[in-house]
C-alpha cells in the first residue's frame, strides 16, 4: 500500500515538475496547420522535418484540427515535408531556425495526387518488411505467397517467427508469445490459441507487427514479446467491398469464401466481413520407444476436418474534433473432427520379438465458439494530451467427444486378446472482461503516460468418461472429473519518454500487477491439491536509450521484465487419457515463469537492423514424460531451473531496383536448459538459427513474383526433445486485371518438399523415442479478390485505441 500511495503522490507532483523544467528550457519550436483542397483539416498527416542534406530529424502527426508541433529543435537550416495518402508530398522551403525561437508557418493546403474526375486514386505499392523504432511489420497484404492459408501458417512466414509441431508459437528462439488482434490480446492460450488461429483466413490480415521489448503500457504477459495481428479494414469513401475466394490442395484440400461490406464519411467509417472456411490437415507420425524392458513401434496416421464461420463488424464515429468512439465485435464458430488410427507393436527390447499388438483409434469432434465485443472512446482536449477508455468482453467455448476403440492382437495378428474402449466428453467454457483507461500528456520534450487496467478470466472445464461395455456406455466417476480456474490482474503502469535532444531519446517505465488467482478441481479422487489459491504482486520495469547521430545510424539500449502465466490446461491435476498408452496430467503447481530481457539494436537508414539480445527465464515451462506401468507414459507440465538465450539477429530489406525488392532475416540463438526433475538432470545446450530471404520481383506484363527461401536448425522441442533441421521454398504469383478490380494469386508451399516431415530424437527418464512427424505442407493453390464499389483512396482516418496509438510511428519511407 506504501508503495501504491507514493506513486500516486509522484504521479500527481510530476506534472508540476515537468512544467518546471519546461519554463528552464529554451527549445525552439516549427509549429502550423495541414489543410485539405476544402479546407478541411487533413488530420493524421505525417509531418517531417529534414535538415538540409534530407536527413530526418523529427516527426509528428498533425492532429483532428490539422495542427502540428516540431519541438526540441537544434539550431540549423531544416525542411518540413509533410505526407498524406490522398495527396500530393508537400515540401517547403529552407527554413532558419535560430536558439529559442518559434516558427508559425502559413496554413498549408495540400493537393490532389491524382485528379480523376475530382477524386484520388491511389495505386502505390507497400513494401513487405517495414523497420520501425519499436517494431517490425511484415505487410500481409503485400505478400504474393500469403493468400489461401490460415492466421497460424501465416504466423510461420513472418521474419522470426516459428510454430513448432505443438502449434506453440517461438518468437527468435523464445517462447511465451503473446498474440494481439487489432491491439487487444486475445487472451486464449495453448490448443484453444491455435484453434483459433487456424480458423482465422490470411485473406482478412492486413499486417502482422512483431514486437520484441514492448513498454509499460502493455500486459507483462509474454516472455518474448508481442506479435500484433492487423485485420484489414479499407477506409476509402463511400461503399466499396470485395470477394475472396481461394482453395489450395496438398494431399487434402482447402478452401475458403468471403466477402468485406465498408461504408466511410467524413465522421463515420462502418465494416463488416463474412467468410466460411472448409479444410482438411494430416498428422502422422511413426515413433519407436524404448522403455521399461518393452520397445514400442507406433505408426499413427491422423486426419482432421474443420469448417469454420467468421463474422466480425465495426463501427467509428468522429462526434467532433475531441470526441470519437468505436465498437466492434467478432464471432467464429467452429466445427472440427478428427480420425486417428494407430498401429504400435509391442515387443520384448532384449530380444527384439513381438508381444502383441494394439490397434488403437481416436475418433473425436470438437465445435468451438468465439465471441468478442470491444467499446473505445477517446478524448483529445489539446494538442498535448489524450485519454481514453477501453472496454472488452469475450467468450471461448467448446464441446469434445471422443470415442477410443482398442484391440489388442496376439503375435500374428489375427487374434484378438482382449478390448479396453472407452469415449469421454469435455467442455471448456471461458469467460473474459477487460477494462482499461489511458492519459497522455506532453511538455516539452517530456511525455508522460499513465494508465489502469482490469482483467478477469474465469474457466470451466469438464470431463465425463464412459467405459465401453458390451457396447454400452457405462459412466466411470473415478476417471471423471470438473475443474474450473479464475483469474483476476489488476495493473497500474507509469511510463516517460523524454527527447532532450535530437541526438538522444530515452523512456522509462514502470508496470505494477496484481494477480490473485483460483483452481479447483471436483473429483470422487481424493486430492491433495484440489484447490490452489495464489495472490502475488510483481513489479516490471524497463529502459531503453538511443543516439541518433542524424546521418544513417541508430544505436539503442533496452532491458525489461516481463511474466508468463500458466495456462489452465497445464494447471488440472486430473489425469486424462491421449490414447491407450500415453496420458496427459496437468500440474496445479506450476508456477509462472519470468524473464528478464537485454537488447542491443543498430539500425541503419531504418533498414538494415542488427539485434543483441540476452534473456534470462526462472521457472521455465516444459513438457515431462514419465513411465506409466510397464508400456506407458504420462506427460505432464514442470518448472525447468533456468532457459538462458542468447541471440543475433540481423534483418535488411532493399530495394535493389525498380523491379526487385528482397528481404532478409537471419536469427541465430544460442540457448541452455538447466533443471533438476525427481533426480534427472537436465542440461542441454542448442545452437539454433533461422534463415528467411523473400524476393518480391516486378515482371513484364504486371506480374508480381515472390520466392521465399527458409531454414530452421535443429532446435529444443519440450524442453528435452531434439528436432533435426527444415528447409522450404515459397512462391507466389499476383496480377490485377480490370483496372485493378480484379486480382489472381498463385501459391505453392513447401514447393519440394523438404519442410514437411520433423524428425526428433529424445531420452528422458528413462523413455527413449526416435522418431518422424509429417504435416501437409507441401500445397499448391490460388485465390481471386473481386473489389466492388468506390476504390476511390479518398481516406478516412479511424478513432484509435489506447493501444493502437501506441503502435502508431512513423515509418521509413
Amino acid at each position: 500500500m506504501n508503495t501504491l500511495k507514493y506513486t500516486t503522490i509522484l504521479l500527481i507532483i510530476l506534472p508540476f515538475l515537468s512544467n518546471m523544467l519546461m519554463a528552464q528550457q529554451n527549445q525552439s519550436q516549427i509549429t502550423g496547420y495541414v489543410y485539405n483542397p476544402e479546407n478541411q483539416p487533413a488530420m493524421y498527416s505525417t509531418v517531417v522535418l529534414l535538415n538540409k542534406d534530407s536527413v530526418l530529424v523529427k516527426g509528428a502527426f498533425s492532429q483532428e484540427d490539422g495542427s502540428y508541433v516540431l519541438e526540441n529543435l537544434a539550431p540549423g537550416n531544416y525542411f518540413v515535408q509533410i505526407r498524406n495518402v490522398e495527396f500530393q508530398t508537400y515540401v517547403s522551403n529552407l527554413i532558419n531556425v535560430a536558439p529559442g525561437q518559434i516558427i508559425e508557418l502559413d496554413p498549408i493546403y495540400l493537393s490532389p495526387a491524382i485528379s480523376q474526375l475530382g477524386e484520388v486514386v491511389v495505386t502505390a505499392d507497400r513494401a513487405l518488411i517495414e523497420i520501425h523504432p519499436d517494431k517490425m511489420v511484415y505487410n500481409v497484404s503485400a505478400s504474393a505467397n500469403a493468400s489461401g492459408s490460415n492466421a497460424l501458417e501465416l504466423l510461420g512466414k513472418a521474419p522470426g517467427v516459428m510454430v513448432d509441431m505443438d502449434n506453440n508459437i517461438n518468437l527468435q528462439g523464445k517462447s511465451g508469445v503473446q498474440i494481439f488482434i487489432n491491439g487487444r490480446p486475445s487472451r486464449l492460450s495453448g490448443t484453444d490459441l491455435a484453434n483459433m488461429l487456424e480458423g482465422m483466413r490470411s485473406d482478412n490480415i492486413e499486417s502482422i507487427e512483431i514486437i520484441t521489448n514492448p513498454s509499460s503500457r502493455y500486459d507483462a504477459e509474454g516472455t518474448a514479446g508481442i506479435i500484433n495481428i492487423v485485420m484489414k479494414k479499407n477506409m476509402n469513401t463511400g461503399f466499396n467491398g470485395n470477394l475472396v475466394s481461394s482453395y489450395s490442395h496438398g494431399n487434402f484440400g482447402r478452401g475458403s469464401l468471403g466477402t468485406t461490406f465498408n461504408y466511410n464519411s467524413d465522421k463515420l467509417a462502418f465494416n463488416t466481413n463474412i467468410s466460411v472456411t472448409d479444410s482438411e490437415f494430416q498428422d502422422d507420425f511413426k515413433v519407436i520407444t524404448q522403455l521399461s524392458g518393452f520397445m514400442l513401434d507406433n505408426v499413427t496416421d491422423g486426419l482432421y476436418h474443420r469448417r469454420g464461420y467468421n463474422f466480425s463488424s465495426g463501427f467509428d464515429y468522429t462526434i467532433n474534433e475531441k470526441n470519437s468512439i468505436s465498437l466492434d465485435g467478432r464471432v467464429m464458430i467452429t466445427d472440427r473432427s478428427g480420425l486417428r488410427v494407430n498401429n504400435t507393436g509391442i515387443l520384448d527390447a532384449e530380444n527384439n520379438v513381438p508381444i502383441e499388438f494394439l490397434l488403437a483409434q481416436t475418433i473425436e469432434t470438437d465445435p468451438s465458439e468465439n465471441y468478442m465485443l470491444n467499446f473505445n472512446y477517446r478524448y483529445v482536449p489539446g494538442s498535448t494530451s489524450s485519454i481514453s477508455a477501453d472496454f472488452s468482453l469475450g467468450k471461448y467455448a467448446v464441446t469434445g467427444d471422443t470415442e477410443q476403440p482398442n484391440t489388442y492382437y496376439d503375435q500374428a495378428k489375427d487374434g484378438i486378446i482382449r478390448t479396453v474402449n472407452s469415449r469421454y466428453d469435455t467442455g471448456t467454457s471461458i469467460d473474459i472482461l477487460s477494462a482499461q483507461v489511458d492519459y497522455e500528456n506532453k511538455f516539452s520534450f517530456l511525455t508522460f503516460s499513465t494508465g489502469a487496467k482490469y482483467s478477469f478470466i474465469r474457466t470451466d472445464n469438464s470431463l465425463a468418461y464412459f467405459n465401453i461395455t458390451e457396447g454400452a456406455p457405462v459412466f466411470d466417476v473415478n476417471r471423471s472429473n470438473d475443474f474450473t480456474y479464475e483469474e483476476n490482474v489488476a495493473a497500474f503502469y507509469f511510463m516517460m519518454n523524454a527527447t532532450p535532444n535530437q541526438y538522444i531519446s530515452l523512456n522509462a517505465g514502470v508496470r505494477m500487477e496484481n494477480t490473485t488467482s483460483l483452481g479447483v478441481l471436483d473429483s470422487e479422487i481424493p486430492t491433495l491439491d484440489d484447490r490452489v489459491e495464489r495472490n502475488y504482486n510483481d513489479f516490471f520495469p524497463n529502459i531503453g536509450i538511443s543516439y541518433n547521430n542524424q546521418k544513417n545510424s541508430v544505436i539503442s539500449a533496452s532491458v525489461g521484465r516481463r511474466i508468463n502465466r500458466p495456462n489452465y490446461q497445464s494447471l488440472n491435476p486430473f489425469e486424462s487419457k491421449m490414447s491407450e498408452l500415453q496420458s496427459w496430467k496437468g500440474n496445479p503447481f506450476l508456477q509462472p515463469n519470468f524473464i528478464t530481457n537485454y537488447q542491443v539494436s543498430y539500425s541503419w537508414k531504418r533498414r538494415l537492423v542488427i539485434s543483441n539480445t540476452y534473456s534470462i527465464t526462472r521457472d521455465f515451462f516444459a513438457n515431462i514424460f514419465f513411465t506409466e506401468g510397464e508400456r506407458g507414459s504420462i506427460i505432464t507440465p514442470r518448472n525447468m531451473d533456468k532457459v538462458t538465450n542468447n541471440g543475433l539477429s540481423v534483418t535488411y530489406p532493399v530495394q535493389a531496383f525498380e523491379w526487385w525488392q528482397f528481404n532478409t532475416f537471419i536469427n541465430y540463438n544460442y540457448s541452455t536448459y538447466n533443471g533438476e526433475m525427481d533426480g534427472t538432470v537436465i542440461d542441454l545446450k542448442a545452437n539454433t538459427y533461422n534463415a528467411r530471404m523473400q524476393n518480391m520481383l516486378k515482371l513484364p506484363g504486371d506480374i508480381g513474383l515472390e520466392l521465399t527461401y527458409y531454414y530452421n536448425s535443429p532446435f529444443i522441442w519440450r524442453g528435452s526433445v531434439e528436432v533435426e533441421s527444415t528447409h522450404g521454398l515459397n512462391i507466389g504469383l499476383r496480377k490485377n486485371f480490370l483496372n485493378r478490380q480484379l486480382l489472381v494469386q498463385l501459391t505453392g508451399s513447401d514447393v519440394f518438399r523438404t519442410g514437411s516431415d520433423y524428425f526428433y530424437q529424445s531420452n528422458y527418464g528413462g523413455i527413449v523415442s526416435d522418431g518422424v512427424r509429417t504435416f501437409d505442407n507441401q500445397r499448391f493453390g490460388f485465390s481471386i479478390t473481386y473489389n466492388f464499389g468506390n476504390q476511390q483512396a479518398k481516406a478516412r482516418q479511424r478513432s484509435r485505441s489506447a493501444i493502437d496509438e501506441e503502435m502508431r510511428r512513423i515509418s521509413e519511407d
